[in-house]
């Protein structure tokens, strides 16, 4: 419980998880987060709500540690033999070792075949077994036991975002709208890109989806991409270049740009005169600056009407916070 204690004076010591309440003060006057800059607003969320998730899974751990500890007097057994028991799972067949890799090829580097990292997944589906036995658990305890967790969620800045000029899906007027801040390089900005794909293709109408390049891997390879994709809007082609690009990942090169604008059938010489006017480099730049004015500190960086979203970037999480907003 010692921990637990120094844990919670750790949240305690940044103060409340209202939006707009004091900070600090300084020469005698209160200041609150509204008062701060976008980008200082996002930080002073997002270290808010990494405390919030630290706490919420420090108290499951509580939870599990208490109950086996219980157990482990009542069957006057080590507690590791309790926690061995109760968290012991069946070595996965082929068929869920399979279906675990296909689940995950997008993550995984083309040259990894399924029996090059049999092995592997044989661990890693061993571990989500066990992980989720432990999380069913501990919701069973929470359900038996009639847990309350009463630390307040923080509230997540709303800013707005310049969205001008860049490509957008649905009504202007839609009730919800994503922006996302995505790196054409970024792993899970190409799972995020296919999740808000189908998304939006659910919602249709009531929601409208807005993308802004924010190329930040190294190799300047995900840039040029950005900045073509534009040429392909300038054609009315912008989607089809956009997933195209997604789906082509792990073979993006610095001939990408001109492959892609083949594949999805772009006027080559408007294509070329675009690129050599640098029409694409003004938006992506334009993007970026906007990203940093609002603190965007990773990728894929999600915001569902001006506010952070923190959560899962699969269809269902992502889903359900739109719903959420819809009610």
């Amino acid at each position: 419980m010692k921990i637990l204690g120094l844990a919670i004076m750790s949240f305690l010591a940044i103060g409340s998880s209202a939006f707009g309440d004091e900070l600090f003060t300084l020469g005698g006057k209160s200041v609150s987060d509204k008062e701060l800059t976008p980008a200082q607003q996002q930080q002073v969320f997002e270290v808010k709500n990494q405390n919030y998730e630290q706490m919420k899974a420090l108290v499951d751990n509580v939870l599990f540690e208490n109950h086996i500890n219980d157990e482990a007097k009542k069957q006057n057994k080590s507690k590791e033999e309790v926690e061995s028991k109760i968290l012991d799972v069946k070595e996965p067949g082929e068929k869920a070792l399979k279906s675990w890799y296909e689940a995950n090829k997008t993550r995984i580097p083309p040259n990894y075949k399924f029996d090059d990292i049999k092995g592997e997944i044989v661990k890693i589906v061993k571990q989500e077994e066990m992980r989720k036995k432990r999380d069913d658990l501990i919701a069973k305890i929470k359900r038996d036991k009639k847990f309350a967790f009463t630390m307040v969620k923080p509230e997540a800045p709303t800013v707005d975002i310049k969205t001008e000029g860049f490509p957008s899906k649905g009504k202007e007027n839609a009730k919800v709208t994503i922006i996302e801040f995505a790196d054409y390089q970024c792993p899970h900005c190409k799972v995020a890109a296919d999740s808000l794909k189908k998304v939006v293709d659910k919602f249709k109408d009531k929601v409208r989806f807005v993308f802004l390049d924010y190329p930040i891997n190294p190799s300047g390879i995900s840039r040029s991409v950005a900045e073509a994709s534009h040429c392909a809007m300038e054609q009315g082609k912008f989607w089809d270049y956009h997933y195209k690009a997604f789906e082509s990942q792990a073979s993006l090169d610095k001939e990408s740009p001109a492959k892609l604008a083949k594949e999805v059938k772009l006027d080559e010489s408007k294509f070329k005169t675009c690129m050599e006017q640098a029409k694409g480099k003004a938006i992506v730049e334009k993007a970026h600056i906007e990203g940093e004015r609002v603190g965007v500190s990773g990728t894929p960086y999600l915001l569902i009407n001006g506010r952070r979203y923190m959560g899962a970037h699969t269809p269902e999480a992502i889903s359900k916070e739109v719903e959420t907003v819809l009610k």
